[in-house]
């Protein structure tokens, strides 16, 4: 979305919210038709509290998950408004709150689908200045069906795009049950919220990549095991929010995953990959050496930046393969500490894109190094062999 529409909707936004208040003023005034009178006061204060509850909420890819139950619940209020003239400005004034804050700060940070966003901002401001001038019942309700169709209009498209990010939502309860997440690095604050990005990891356990999820401020694409992600409702679910599948034969000719990711890359997504190939097994091998794939994707698109990761505290847990299979032989896991440090932005230099064997070592080191960002004990460095340094060299001449 191009800058003059971005502060467009901000002014749209911010005129919802500062106008609002005043319009309560209305209430304290006399009205020739008491008994028709909206319950403006209390629209307003809901209003004003859906915002504020949603300005609470942090992560700004996934608040547009509120926007489904809140858009639908918006959506009843305003039908029942109109059939049965059973104004509620608690209902309506907290969706709508919930809503247009949601979409406010996605349009703010994501600058994108500004039409949706517009089109539910004009209608909250609409609403209000409706109520502030104290129309007649049949208008009111006459307005009460107008707003219910194109409310209705928007919600709907909303269950289609923003499915995913209600799902995440859904999944927030158990993650938040399960650990207690924290991360550290430069860039956790100023994560690019567009643009193509490439974020690795070590991977220690089955949920690293939800784990990830809740803590990057964007929608990730992620590449899952075809044992997973052909499973009976996963797979529709994971078809439809993008993740890429990967095959596990073990000798393959072609590896379309790679051709997949790629093209995710060309589309301005954020990857995710864990270079490693397989969950960590043993307690005395942290890090394993990183497969081929990853100097593939980056050979392919050089330019693209690379986030370094550590994830601390996987290990151990109830998905992870410590003292057995993962979800054997340990405890569930309840509010575990986890730590993920985010290094800054890369862009491998061309020599060291110039061998797979340099740039899987160089992306080894700089997880590794992501560990500094936790306070954890520093690792020693990954070098190449006498014998691989001597094939990265002969590549080179």
């Amino acid at each position: 979305m191009n800058q003059p529409r971005s502060l467009l909707i901000a002014l749209l936004f911010a005129l919802a919210v500062c106008a609002t208040p005043f319009t309560a003023l209305l209430d304290t005034l006399p009205s020739t038709d008491s008994a028709e009178t909206p319950p403006l006061g209390m629209f307003v204060y809901f209003f004003l509290l859906g915002v504020t509850l949603m300005a609470c909420y942090w992560h700004p890819y996934r608040s547009l998950g509120f926007v489904i139950p809140a858009a639908s619940t918006w959506v009843v209020s305003l039908l029942i408004d109109h059939w049965w003239n059973l104004t509620s400005g608690v209902v309506t004034g907290l969706a709508s709150g919930i809503t247009l804050m949601a979409l406010g700060r996605y349009a703010s940070r994501y600058r994108s689908s500004g039409w949706i966003v517009g089109g539910f901002v004009g209608l909250g401001v609409a609403f209000a200045f409706l109520q502030s001038s104290r129309s007649p019942k049949y208008e009111l309700q006459q307005f009460s069906l107008f707003a219910s169709i194109l409310v209705g209009s928007l919600t709907l498209l909303a269950w289609f795009r923003l499915f995913r990010p209600f799902f995440e939502l859904l999944v927030e309860p158990p993650l938040w049950w399960m650990f207690r997440i924290r991360g550290a690095g430069p860039e956790l604050q100023d994560f690019p919220m567009k643009g193509p990005c490439l974020v690795i990891a070590n991977h220690a356990c089955w949920v690293d990549p939800i784990i990830l999820a809740k803590l990057l401020p964007r929608a990730l694409t992620s590449m899952m095991a075809g044992r997973f992600y052909d499973l009976p409702v996963i797979s529709w679910l994971m078809r439809r929010f993008g993740i890429i599948k990967v095959y596990e034969q073990t000798i393959r000719r072609e590896i379309p995953e790679l051709n997949e990711a790629i093209a995710a890359l060309d589309r301005g997504e954020c990857l995710v990959m864990f270079p490693e190939g397989y969950l960590r097994r043993r307690e005395d091998r942290p890090l394993k050496r990183f497969g081929r794939g990853v100097w593939e994707i980056l050979k392919a698109r050089p330019d693209t930046p690379v986030y370094a990761c550590w994830i601390e505290g996987a290990w151990g847990s109830y998905t992870s393969y410590f003292n057995g299979k993962p979800t054997k032989n340990k405890k569930r896991d309840f509010r575990r500490p986890i730590g993920v440090g985010v290094s800054k932005a890369e862009v491998l230099p061309a020599d060291v894109l110039e061998h797979h064997l340099r740039t899987r070592i160089h992306l080894m080191n700089s997880v590794i190094a992501s560990r500094d960002l936790l306070g954890l004990p520093p690792m020693p460095a990954f070098e190449l062999p006498a014998r691989d340094e001597d094939e990265a060299e002969g590549d080179q001449s």
